[in-house]
């Protein structure tokens, strides 16, 4: 049997370029900057549509139609939503349209498509992070409150050379 290798350790080379399509182990998370409150500068009307309207072909290439779509989303509103519906908050040319923000939590439990959420809350300034996302941020911040504990701590017993 031939001897085993010894592993060698990985070394961050600044200069080797990341692989195609990965950010850098360090990349920063992307924080959306505080919207600027010019007048018209929230006006994401046409996003809406555009974004409801991904949402519904992403459910349509797993199997879904929007008459579908509509039926289960009315089962989890509890309110009456049929595919026309759908269909002319979706049309640009219904102007007098519009998606109800209170049926944007079923069209993602609907569609599993969080874009239209993830673009409402970037124009906001804020994240939404999902799944292990959301359980890793968590912990990071769980992890930022123990260290400013452990540092409270520290300070106290220097202070005033308590200890338990």
């Amino acid at each position: 049997m031939a001897p085993r290798r010894r592993a060698s350790p990985t070394i961050d080379d600044p200069a080797q370029a990341p692989l195609p399509g990965l950010p850098p182990a360090t990349a920063p998370l992307p924080i959306p900057p505080p919207p600027s409150g010019l007048p018209g500068s929230l006006n994401c009307a046409l996003n809406v549509c555009g974004l409801v309207s991904h949402a519904l072909d992403e459910a349509r290439g797993a199997g879904l139609s929007r008459a579908m779509v509509a039926a289960k989303m009315a089962e989890l509103t509890g309110e009456p939503i049929s595919e026309h519906m759908l269909n002319a908050c979706t049309a640009q040319s219904h102007e007098g349209h519009r998606f109800p923000a209170q049926w944007l939590p079923a069209l993602v439990v609907a569609t599993g498509s969080y874009a239209l959420l993830r673009d409402l809350a970037d124009r906001a300034g804020a994240v939404v992070l999902v799944g292990p996302e959301a359980v890793a941020a968590r912990v990071g911040a769980l992890d930022a409150q123990m260290e400013t504990i452990r540092r409270q701590r520290a300070l106290l017993i220097r202070t005033y050379g308590v200890r338990r």
